[in-house]
């Protein structure tokens, strides 16, 4: 029986040498690349593999084995990647965690520095406190500096690295610390800088309220560039920083209270309870926004910590998303909520001011900026007045939902990046080119080969920035191609996505009032033909703007006659015009005479009817002597109104006017009425 089981334990071992592959098999190499992987090895294990594979004979073996290590090292750098935002997040968290329990503040900003200088992978890290008696900024903190003379910097606000960030509230990088001149330098401190051999440095403000409390630092002996996820997490750290040394004062000032009296031990609890709730909440949302929450869940955060409603509106003041206390995440409406007027005021000024404003006494804002300019704001809807804390938290709240924003933006701008110049190669472009943009347009919604519709809205520099952000958002990237022109916007999209287009940019110039212009112009069969149909769109907008129309978007059809005729008139030629064709029935722009805005209105109207009195009557609601005795009118102030070439004449002036001043000719119709029978007293003008 042994020798029997000893004899099938050797044929075991036989099978598996037979079965096992040699070492120069590529199979042998994939097994091992497996191996490395499971053993979480470093790259270089990995990259050693290569002069195996080189010493194997050419085949299809080999070219399996070399596209699995290549998939092997992609593995790999992908778990570093996730090892290395797992260590951010840890380090967020953990940080988070300590401000909870703050004893020594010098302690929790020495793990805040040591903590980013090992995420971070730097030589150097250190923490500048600003010291408001002496309106400078001292080291507090450091880690990896080994001279006793860098840790005794003190910097002015208009001097260095640390000046520059608290001047400018961002962060800033430098891979070349001692010739960058974007700073003022300071001998003292480049001595010191030298002496740490720093070469490359990165500084990210420490925002407390509306001041900058401190700046946190890291850098390296040898020149390197920062990249965004590294900058992106040493400003959550140095916003932690920030929360600490404001829980710190917080703490000194509660201990003071106490030793001056026991009649604020009250008032200490209270505050330190609120303090703890402040943390609390940012350790939420700095938590939320490193597992990547978004908008919903930001806001329903801070609708039951706030007690009330939350809405994130856009810089239009349209709701993006909102959520109540109770209720949590609304069903957004179909066409978006708008926010009222005075909430869109109090935006304003809290831009100014950089703090939420509190309107109608219940109700907070706080405007969300990052960027280059507005990105929205924070709708606050509460049973009861904030307190400070409370309103500490909504702002940060709008601190959070900026860097969200931001992100959010970032991400369509990257799916953006080539629309406009897709865009501007069409409309620019010469003629015969625009095949090469076809398949990039077509990426964003566009036939070129299908008839297309260009729209240009003149707005302002600001303003068109604005526009794009919001339809952005409302459009998405597969619906038109949009971008800035100088003061302008150009919108292009295939003729029969249009309306829905223009839906949408009618929307979000809900809020610009009478500060646009805009023209809608007629179909291109063709992309050659977009150039010159930009130009006539323009030549429109010329137009209108010598005429002062405001807050409507045009059809090129509606304008197509007045262009050829009055391109490159100013308002003063346009008005000359008036006085000359129409002469004493012109009542001019600045006059309110009714009657003879009446008999202009009525003449117009006739020579729409093709000079049919009876039609011209209905048209007017009028009766047909009414409309004799104001034609008689018409005759004794413009005499020569019947001749042919003068009708004419006539006949556009009045169009034109009535499209300068649409508001006087359509009162016409409300003042019908009323005007009648005083009009039919007094036929003629001065009788």
């Amino acid at each position: 029986m042994r020798d029997s089981a000893a004899e099938r334990s050797g044929g075991v071992r036989e099978a598996a040498a037979v079965a096992r592959p040699a070492p120069g098999d590529p199979r042998a190499l994939e097994g091992e690349v497996v191996r490395l992987l499971h053993r979480d090895a470093e790259r270089q294990a990995l990259e050693a593999l290569r002069d195996r594979l080189a010493g194997m004979p050419d085949g299809a073996d080999k070219a399996r084995a070399s596209e699995t290590l290549s998939m092997g090292l992609t593995v790999k750098d992908r778990l570093e990647q996730h090892q290395q935002r797992e260590r951010g997040l840890m380090a967020v968290i953990e940080t988070a965690q300590d401000l909870t329990r703050i004893v020594d503040i010098d302690e929790v900003l020495r793990v805040i520095v040591r903590r980013a200088r090992a995420l971070l992978g730097c030589d150097v890290g250190y923490l500048s406190v600003y010291d408001p008696e002496r309106r400078d900024f001292y080291v507090r903190a450091t880690d990896g500096a080994f001279s006793e003379r860098f840790c005794t910097i003190r910097v002015s606000l208009d001097t260095g690295v640390c000046g520059y960030v608290a001047r400018h509230r961002s962060p800033y990088s430098s891979s070349d610390y001692a010739g960058d001149g974007r700073f003022n330098h300071s001998r003292f401190i480049d001595d010191a800088m030298r002496g740490e051999n720093i070469a490359s440095i990165l500084g990210v403000p420490l925002l407390s309220a509306d001041e900058v409390s401190g700046v946190l630092f890291v850098g390296d002996r040898y020149v390197r560039a920062y990249t965004a996820w590294e900058i992106s997490i040493l400003s959550t750290l140095g916003a932690q920083a920030s929360v600490a040394i404001g829980n710190a004062r917080l703490f000194e000032q509660a201990r003071d209270a106490l030793a001056r009296a026991e009649e604020t031990n009250e008032r200490l609890s209270q505050q330190t309870a609120n303090t703890r709730a402040a943390a609390e909440a940012h350790e939420q949302l700095t938590a939320l926004v490193a597992r990547g929450g978004d908008l919903p869940d930001l806001c329903e955060m801070l609708a039951r910590r706030l007690g009330g409603r939350v809405a994130v509106c856009d810089e239009g003041g349209r709701e993006i998303v909102a959520a109540h206390a109770e209720q949590g995440v609304e069903t957004p409406a179909p066409e978006g909520r708008w926010i009222e007027d005075a909430a869109y005021a109090a935006l304003g000024e809290s831009r100014r001011t950089g703090r939420s404003v509190t309107y109608r006494k219940l109700r907070t804002v706080c405007a969300i900026v990052g960027g280059e300019g507005p990105l929205g704001g924070l709708v606050l809807h509460t049973p009861r007045p904030l307190n400070e804390v409370a309103a500490r938290i909504f702002e940060r709240g709008a601190m959070v939902t900026g860097v969200v924003l931001l992100l959010k933006a970032q991400r369509t701008l990257s799916l953006m990046s080539d629309a406009p110049a897709v865009l501007h190669g069409l409309v620019h472009e010469p003629r015969g080119r625009s095949e090469r943009f076809a398949q990039q347009a077509e990426k964003y919604g566009v036939d070129i080969h299908r008839p297309m519709t260009l729209l240009l809205v003149r707005t302002g520099k600001d303003g068109c920035a604005s526009l794009c952000r919001q339809l952005t958002d409302r459009l998405g990237t597969s619906s038109a191609l949009f971008d800035e022109a100088g003061d302008s916007l150009i919108v292009l999209a295939n003729t029969l996505r249009m309306e829905p287009v223009r839906a949408a940019l009618q929307a979000c110039l809900r809020r610009h009032r009478e500060t646009f212009v805009g023209v809608v112009g007629d179909a291109v069969g063709h992309a050659d033909g977009l150039p010159k149909s930009f130009e006539r769109a323009q030549c429109c907008l010329d137009l209108l703007d010598a005429l002062g129309r405001r807050g409507e978007l045009f059809d090129e059809s509606r304008l197509a006659l007045y262009v050829p005729l009055f391109n490159r008139a100013d308002a003063a030629a346009i008005e000359g015009f008036f006085t000359a064709t129409l002469g004493k029935l012109y009542a001019g722009p600045a006059t309110h005479d009714t009657r003879r805005t009446i008999l202009a209105g009525t003449l117009l109207a006739y020579l729409d009817c093709g000079y049919n009195a009876a039609e011209a009557a209905r048209s007017l609601s009028l009766h047909i002597n009414t409309l004799r005795q104001r034609l008689e009118a018409i005759h004794a102030l413009l005499a020569d109104w019947r001749e042919a070439g003068r009708a004419l004449e006539i006949h556009v002036a009045l169009r034109l006017w009535r499209l300068r001043d649409p508001q006087r000719f359509a009162a016409l119709d409300t003042q019908a009425v009323k005007e009648r029978e005083s009009f039919d007293k007094h036929a003629a003008p001065g009788r």
